[in-house]
């Protein structure tokens, strides 16, 4: 069993995260975790989160702030833990498809993260948002994270996050996992959701895999931090890793084991949908724990249908 959260977005924004002391712990340690991977200084990360200030939304930043007491560490450093992704993505690494199986559409991902002692693993938390202006929603993240990497909006959409590299430079816009997370509680429709995502600035790139609840619902949205390119479903399924595939953005350089493993990656859960295509997520968890696909870096496995509102969540084997 996975711990699990409910936060309820009508109430005050300083009242929504109520961690346990055991989770409270997990999330210190994380935090930790990631600032040391940054490597900042204490000068460097204050002029980072002053500098992101009017960057995110008063709503999140009073979570982080209500985080930071609870957790009894700077405010900083709770909004370091939800910026990582924008500031050490070459870290990440991810595969994730998604298949038409007729009547729903499966949308099944492996989060790929390099993690102390699996920790990343062990700490999976299930968040379940109630109360948001568009309906509810679901994420898998970790205690103290208030962004998202993976959601579902049951009867709405899903959506999951990929690293990638490109030459464009980063500007300032509002950290991916916040845009995620505004999405998953503003978003009414799988074209709601994909207009966003596709139009707004980021600060950096990204691949997203978003599905919906209707056939052919399932498009990649590859993303710079300025332009956007829309790669939809062929021959039933769409599937991506860390590579642009529609963008000409690709920097020529594997600059992490993520980035230099993707195309076999790609070529191997591509070769694995074109042969059968899953349909049900038993078949899916099959093609994710392939040795080909799954990585040693693996974290989390999962699948979602977002016409019901369905999840699985898995622990990865080593293979």
């Amino acid at each position: 069993m996975f711990q699990e959260l409910t936060i309820d977005l009508r109430l005050p924004p300083s009242n929504r995260w109520r961690l346990t002391p055991t989770q409270c712990q997990q999330a210190r340690e994380l935090l930790i975790s990631y600032k040391a991977d940054l490597g900042l200084t204490r000068e460097v990360a204050d002029f980072l989160i002053a500098a992101a200030r009017d960057l995110v939304r008063p709503g999140h930043r009073a979570e982080m702030e209500s985080l930071s007491t609870a957790l009894d560490l700077p405010v900083s450093d709770v909004a370091l833990c939800n910026f990582y992704y924008d500031a050490l993505k070459v870290v990440w690494g991810c595969t994730a498809f998604a298949v038409d199986a007729g009547d729903f559409i499966l949308h099944a991902r492996n989060l790929d993260w390099w993690t102390e002692n699996a920790a990343l693993s062990r700490y999976t938390a299930v968040s379940h948002f109630i109360g948001g202006p568009a309906g509810r929603f679901t994420t898998i993240g970790w205690p103290g994270f208030i962004g998202a990497f993976s959601g579902i909006a049951s009867g709405r959409f899903a959506v999951t996050l990929n690293a990638v590299l490109s030459l464009e430079r980063a500007q300032p816009a509002t950290p991916v996992v916040l845009l995620l997370r505004t999405v998953l509680e503003e978003a009414r429709s799988f074209d709601e959701a994909a207009a966003i995502l596709s139009s707004a600035l980021l600060p950096c790139d990204c691949l997203l895999l978003l599905t919906g609840i209707r056939s052919g619902e399932m498009v990649v949205i590859e993303r710079t931090p300025s332009r956007h390119a829309v790669r939809p479903a062929q021959g039933g399924f769409v599937s991506v890793t860390n590579d642009y595939c529609r963008l000409n953005a690709n920097p020529g350089v594997a600059s992490s084991e993520f980035l230099a493993t993707s195309c076999h990656r790609f070529q191997r859960v591509e070769g694995l949908l074109r042969n059968e295509r899953p349909q049900n997520p038993e078949d899916c968890f099959s093609y994710l724990s392939d040795p080909g696909v799954q990585m040693q870096m693996t974290v989390q496995q999962m699948v979602f249908r977002a016409a019901t509102g369905d999840y699985w969540i898995r622990l990865p084997r080593p293979n």
